[in-house]
């Protein structure tokens, strides 16, 4: 992360006031027994006559400032990534363009680190935690079957014991008390997404049409995925972002939810080996965006869906990295640009609105079929 502003300038003002002050030392006595004899008051302590200044005060707080904005600038130079180009295709595979992507990602050195951390949190929120066993504090009290003493037995104060079995230890599964409080920050989780995408340049291609497909065809999904990938459909894990192409089945009937039949391009793909499809508004924490980013070898986007992801996760002005309040500001802004606001403008707007309701609509309607034959001619 680069300096900030401040920590600059307190430096540089450091080093200005280190230059104008030379610095002394003192040299220590001959012995100690010259100290315990004399007085205090006799005498003031004095200083060597020539006392060592250091001559390169100054220059040493100019290298130190060097330092830190050479630092700054290199940490803000690894916070942007190296645009990578990827190529365009159509339903053919034939390479018809190429498109810039450029999403935000983290630092090179740490970015296995802190992906890593994230699916790990990830995969741990979506345990489900439901394994539950009674302890001995959720049983009844139950009743002491033996006293203590007399009896050639160990002590027993309730037959719901984990001695005897129908209660369980502090060890056994207890639902959600044995979840940890592991936090993912929304942030911290679309950037992880941001920086994987980015990753996968190499084996990422964009088809053009993809969103046209109208028909649900099995085999033609196939051979296009042989074409865009080079090798059979199904061999390795390839995800597909579309707008399109999403559904979900059933959890028990283990058939197509009645909305999926809606999206052709879900139910074409849907049985096919180790493909996953997934639309843009899935990359993003509420989703498993990060662990299908993660699986996947070879990533198809439609072209549609890769202007979505650019809009989304781009280095200088993605919108998943800003807080609600900067986009409104930014919306208001263009707004301002898009009316501006002038007074004289308004009064002799509304001076032209009829003062009657009913002579309004017509007056509206006039202006509707002036600006219609405007635009036909």
């Amino acid at each position: 992360m680069a300096k900030p502003q401040w920590l600059v300038a307190l430096v540089g003002v450091a080093a200005l006031f280190a230059a104008s002050r030379p610095l002394q030392f003192v040299a220590p006595s001959s012995s100690l027994g010259s100290l315990r004899g004399a007085s205090i008051h006799s005498r003031p302590s004095q200083r060597p006559e020539a006392p060592q200044t250091c001559a390169s005060a100054s220059v040493l707080c100019t290298a130190a400032l060097l330092l830190v904005a050479g630092k700054a600038q290199r940490s803000a130079r690894n916070a942007i990534p190296k645009p990578h180009t990827v190529p365009v295709v159509n339903l053919e595979g034939k390479k018809i363009g190429e498109e810039e992507l450029q999403f935000q990602v983290y630092n090179p050195f740490t970015a296995n680190y802190v992906v890593h951390q994230a699916i790990t949190i990830w995969k741990y929120q979506q345990l489900p935690f439901t394994e539950f066993h009674k302890r001995r504090s959720d049983m009844k009290k139950g009743k002491k079957l033996w006293k203590n003493k007399g009896v050639g037995k160990a002590r027993m104060g309730s037959i719901y014991s984990p001695l005897f079995g129908k209660s369980s230890t502090n060890k056994n599964p207890h639902g959600l008390d044995n979840k940890r409080k592991k936090k993912l920050g929304r942030h911290h989780h679309m950037k992880s997404i941001s920086t994987v995408l980015q990753s996968k340049w190499r084996c990422m291609k964009i088809v053009d049409g993809l969103e046209d497909i109208k028909e649900s065809r099995y085999y033609e999904l196939c051979n296009m995925l042989r074409g865009w990938c080079g090798i059979e459909s199904g061999i390795r894990q390839t995800l597909m972002i579309s707008r399109n192409g999403y559904g979900e089945e059933h959890s028990h009937r283990c058939v197509p939810m009645r909305f999926s039949y809606r999206s052709p391009l879900y139910m074409a793909g849907r049985l096919i080996d180790n493909f996953s499809m997934r639309r843009p508004r899935d990359m993003d924490p509420d989703s498993d965006g990060l662990y299908q980013a993660l699986l996947g070898r070879k990533i198809i986007v439609s072209r549609e869906a890769f202007f979505d992801l650019k809009a989304k996760f781009d280095a200088f002005d993605g919108w998943a990295f800003k807080t609600p309040n900067d986009i409104l500001v930014e919306q208001m802004q263009k707004l301002m640009k898009e009316y501006p606001y002038d007074r004289t403008a308004e009064f002799e707007a509304a001076r032209e609105v009829p003062r009657k309701l009913a002579e309004r609509e017509f007056w509206a309607k006039e202006i509707r079929e002036k600006d219609a034959e405007a635009a036909l001619s």
